[in-house]
């Protein structure tokens, strides 16, 4: 069975029918999480290859389009807004158990092979796929580092235009699966991995776990207004602020491992493991390149505020600072 260099055997059943189990790979996620651009184009015939791309509307960017356009040989689209708890009015909320596994099944991702993720930014919306799958128990996903810019400055051919598998299977076979479904707040199969804003709130308090925030600095102090009407400015109290762009090289791949460390040391994350991390930002997209880069530099656990600020800000119950962390 193919593996990424120092990757693991595991079994592991995630969302595969307890009847169909079998051996699956499994990244050992401090050092193989992500992976090379070469890497991919060697292993695409063994490999599922997924495009996660989503663009922050005001970019007026339509990563379905851009998909139908050019794509990774073989890739399938993942819809992370499409996949999602649609009656929930925060952003891309997670979706049930039972919506997660009818996506994945309406792509075909429920055998053993390795998934490797990617979108069209280089470092975005792919690391929300990453988590999301993680939460939902899988465990044999990777990550193309720089994406689908790194994979054609590599000298890689994409596959252009044609036919392609419908590019609305996951959004519309999860939101189909969910009809019916009553309640929110779903937290998958590791609920570990996943935080709500009343855990945070009582957070603020108890001083069981580190909030660290992705947004830039100006929108973390309050002086710059949030993209969506009706969010507050400002931070969650107690809460860190790592800008997630600051972890990212200017071709969208991650930093050295030891950069990486320095800069969440340097802004007062405690990676130690004495004490949880939580990850938040604007919609539960950028946060979860923090947990991204945090998993790559041997801290594979931590959790990702769904709502996150889109949530918290607009609850004018929720306590709010300003200023420096």
């Amino acid at each position: 069975r193919l593996l990424p260099h120092g990757a693991r055997r595991t079994a592991h059943r995630g969302n595969v029918p307890r009847s169909s189990v079998r051996t699956v790979v499994m990244a050992s996620t401090s050092t193989t999480t992500l992976v090379t651009p070469k890497w991919v184009k060697d292993n695409l015939a063994d490999i599922h290859v997924v495009d996660a791309s989503w663009h922050m509307p005001a970019l007026k960017r339509s990563a379905v389009d851009e998909f139908k356009a050019k794509r990774i040989p073989g890739a399938k689209f993942f819809d992370i807004d499409g996949v999602s708890d649609g009656a929930n009015p925060a952003p891309h909320m997670l979706p049930s158990t039972q919506g997660m596994r009818a996506a994945l099944n309406a792509l075909g991702l429920i055998d053993d092979r390795a998934v490797v993720l990617y979108d069209n930014d280089g470092m975005f919306s792919v690391a929300r796929a990453w988590w999301m799958f993680r939460v939902f128990g899988r465990d044999n996903v990777f990550v193309l580092d720089g994406g689908a810019p790194a994979y054609e400055a590599a000298g890689f051919t994409m596959e252009l235009d044609g036919d392609v598998a419908a590019v609305d299977a996951s959004a519309q076979a999860c939101q189909d699966a969910m009809k019916g479904e009553k309640g929110s707040d779903f937290r998958g199969e590791r609920e570990f991995l996943v935080k709500s804003m009343d855990d945070v709130i009582k957070n603020i308090d108890a001083s069981t776990f580190q909030v660290v925030d992705a947004r830039g600095q100006a929108r973390f102090r309050g002086e710059a207004a949030e993209p969506r009407a009706g969010v507050r400015s400002g931070h969650i109290p107690g809460s860190r602020n790592v800008f997630f762009g600051d972890l990212l090289n200017s071709n969208k791949t991650f930093k050295t491992k030891d950069e990486i460390r320095a800069i969440f040391v340097s802004n007062g994350v405690d990676l130690s493991g004495d004490k949880p991390i939580v990850c938040s930002c604007g919609t539960g997209v950028t946060a979860c390149i923090l947990a991204l880069a945090l998993d790559t530099i041997g801290n594979p656990n931590a959790a990702v505020y769904d709502g996150s600020w889109s949530e918290y800000g607009a609850d004018e119950g929720a306590p709010i600072a300003v200023g420096e962390a």
